[in-house]
């Protein structure tokens, strides 16, 4: 896309909803009659059901939670393909969170239940009423149960979380005194940050995943110790490599790099780093604070507090959102700079999402 005619290109992208994404669209998940993979292109729409609040990506589909409490799926559902149906709700939500995985779809609605979608017989199933929890003989009919307040899903790990429990739905898995911030989950680990800015890791530590300097698998969640005492303020999950910002604004990521996906080089010349079994500090040309991180299967995507789109790893879908004939990328790049859509545009970043082989990015207005 040429930027020769920027006032106009500006002009459009301020008219609509406020989304670009690339990736994987082998089943028109991405809303554009392209089969190929696509550098970031627009999101457009002809219904309006309110701003983008969030979009979730499984394998095949993508899905988009609008402020209306709507939720609406593209791509291939129980061998059928959709393009941008509303999923009957049957008087359920308005939901106000989402999660994706190839089977089903996790939602909480306003009141803080937990709902699940299956999208092989597209039936909303509650949740939170198949929680194991301990004190619920004690709690009688007219009390209330502790709301939903995070899930994340992958095609094997279900996540639901209250304000200090965590349950691998149904069962429970973690409980303190203390609130649980975020979750975040890859193919097979687990990550639990709480307001103290400790991270505690579980499951599958068979690329390093996990940090602990091992590769041995976790049946309980785990104390990272090698962050203890650095606060951290948000973390992402890949498909088996993880990151963390601090307070500081410093990056750490760890796990497997295959594909370069941790933005530490792994040609021979560098000592050929195929995995990082402990969190590593990721180093910048200049002095950079870092806002987000978002990791996909074997990708990963960077946005700094000056709006400078940054990413890394496995590009063979275009999910870096450029056109490269190399098919990873073993070091932070400036995709923005690198990005003729995002080249020409200058609204702010609110949000990066990276699915398995697809990324997205909300745009303030």
């Amino acid at each position: 896309m040429s930027c020769n005619t920027t006032t106009d290109l500006d002009s459009y992208l301020n008219s609509i909803m406020g989304m670009f994404w690339c990736g994987f669209n082998g089943f028109n998940q991405l809303n554009n009659k392209s089969s190929v993979d696509l550098d970031f292109h627009t999101y457009g729409y002809e219904e309006n059901y309110g701003e983008i609040l969030q979009v979730a990506f499984s394998w095949s589909t993508a899905s988009i939670l609008t402020s209306s409490g709507k939720i609406v799926m593209s791509g291939l559902v129980n061998k059928k393909t959709i393009n941008f149906e509303i999923l009957d709700d049957l008087g359920y939500g308005p939901f106000k969170s989402i999660s994706s995985s190839e089977s089903n779809i996790l939602a909480i609605d306003s009141i803080g239940d937990c709902w699940s979608y299956s999208k092989c017989d597209f039936k909303w199933n509650d949740i939170t009423s198949i929680l194991q929890r301990e004190d619920q003989v004690s709690v009688s009919k007219n009390q209330s149960r502790p709301p939903i307040n995070h899930i994340c899903c992958s095609d094997t790990i279900h996540l639901a979380v209250t304000y200090n429990e965590v349950y691998s739905i149904p069962t429970k898995i973690f409980n303190s005194k203390f609130k649980v911030t975020q979750v975040a989950c890859g193919f097979e680990h687990i990550i639990i940050l709480m307001e103290t800015g400790c991270l505690y890791t579980q499951g599958s530590s068979s690329r390093g995943q996990l940090g602990h300097g091992e590769l041995n698998e976790e049946d309980h969640p785990r104390l990272l110790k090698s962050l203890d005492g650095i606060r951290v303020i948000n973390t992402s999950a890949g498909g088996w490599h993880t990151a963390a910002i601090t307070e500081y604004n410093d990056l750490y990521m760890w796990g497997w790099n295959h594909s370069g996906q941790l933005g530490i080089s792994n040609s021979p010349d560098n000592g050929g780093i195929i995995m990082a079994p402990e969190p590593a500090l990721i180093n910048w040309p200049e002095e950079t604070d870092i806002e987000q991180v978002s990791l996909g299967a074997r990708h990963s995507m960077v946005l700094t507090k000056n709006n400078i789109l940054w990413g890394c790893g496995w590009n063979a879908h275009k999910q870096l959102g450029i056109k490269t004939y190399q098919l990873t990328c073993d070091r932070m790049i400036n995709l923005s700079n690198l990005s003729p859509l995002l080249k020409c545009n200058l609204r702010k970043i609110v949000k990066v999402v990276c699915g398995a082989w697809n990324s997205a990015l909300l745009l303030g207005k």
